[in-house]
């Protein structure tokens, strides 16, 4: 069976209850990776090739077929939910999703000020090499409106909301344990990603190197991934965790070639940096725990 039936029922309003199997949660999430997936590729039936994810034109499709997938994602928990007994206390729908928690301002403070912190060493970096006169202070890289915003905007929260608001839910309705939700669900996420295969061999032109780029991009997402599910689980709040996710997406995977590379302008710095990288992951390490603690958080078993 997918879900266990509460015996009680009481009238609308009452609130929410989500009680699901452990078949039953797993298969949500494979429904939720598949419709995600198929809804950014579906308008090549249309006759749009898509062969460039930048195209602003394929970025307003994507963004389109993402709010879709949303919105089926939202629909299936939906569904699966049932009206709380009078006994126990129901959750609204925006609560069931972390859209709406309590204490929102201060998680969405703490959990931005945390991943700066995990982000110390290249936010110094840059800042020394603008000083330096290498880079400007905001600087898009070259990229497009549409580009950044996807980057920054569309992708935190569409992935945020079905990744994390939709299929963690099902994890911890279905009572799988906590680390098996921290750690393995968000492979989900990171497989997701893995239909950059194609776009990347018609990059390249070559299916190795495509494939240690996707290899990678599965590998850190699946890392942020995880991260994203301490703070959600921690502190209840989906739009904190969208910030964070933002905010990673804006930092990028950071750039360590001055620790070998001469050529590189901070590479006589490179012991200060190394310093200042190790202080910001220490202080990340050690405040994880207080800083996403107190949350009256409705993802906590």
């Amino acid at each position: 069976y997918l879900y266990k039936f509460d015996a009680a029922r009481v009238c609308d309003g009452m609130g929410l209850k989500l009680q699901i199997s452990a078949f039953g949660a797993l298969l949500g999430s494979l429904f939720l990776s598949f419709t995600f997936v198929a809804s950014l590729h579906i308008w090549k039936f249309a006759g749009y090739k898509d062969t460039n994810r930048d195209d602003p034109g394929t970025i307003k499709r994507r963004f389109v077929s993402a709010i879709l997938s949303c919105l089926c994602s939202a629909l299936l928990v939906r569904l699966l939910a049932r009206e709380a007994p009078e006994s126990e206390h129901g959750l609204s729908f925006s609560e069931l999703l972390g859209v709406r928690c309590d204490l929102l301002g201060k998680a969405c403070v703490n959990c931005f000020a945390l991943t700066a912190l995990l982000f110390l060493g290249p936010l110094v970096q840059h800042l020394l090499v603008v000083l330096k006169g290498y880079d400007k202070l905001f600087l898009a890289n070259g990229l497009g409106f549409w580009v950044i915003t996807r980057n920054l905007v569309l992708a935190p929260i569409t992935e945020e909301f079905v990744f994390r608001g939709c299929l963690v839910r099902l994890w911890v309705s279905a009572g799988l344990p906590l680390m098996a939700t921290i750690f393995c669900s968000p492979f989900c996420f990171a497989l997701a990603h893995a239909h950059h295969f194609v776009e990347h061999v018609r990059r390249t032109r070559s299916k190795k190197q495509a494939l240690a780029q996707v290899l990678f991009q599965v590998f850190y997402t699946s890392l942020f991934g995880m991260y994203s599910n301490f703070l959600l689980i921690r502190t209840g709040s989906l739009l904190a965790v969208i910030l964070a996710h933002a905010f990673c997406n804006h930092q990028g995977f950071p750039d360590v070639g001055f620790f070998v590379s001469s050529s590189e302008p901070l590479y006589e710095h490179r012991k200060l940096m190394g310093a200042i990288y190790l202080l910001g992951i220490v202080g990340f390490a050690c405040s994880a725990g207080p800083m996403t603690a107190g949350f009256p958080s409705t993802f906590k078993p």
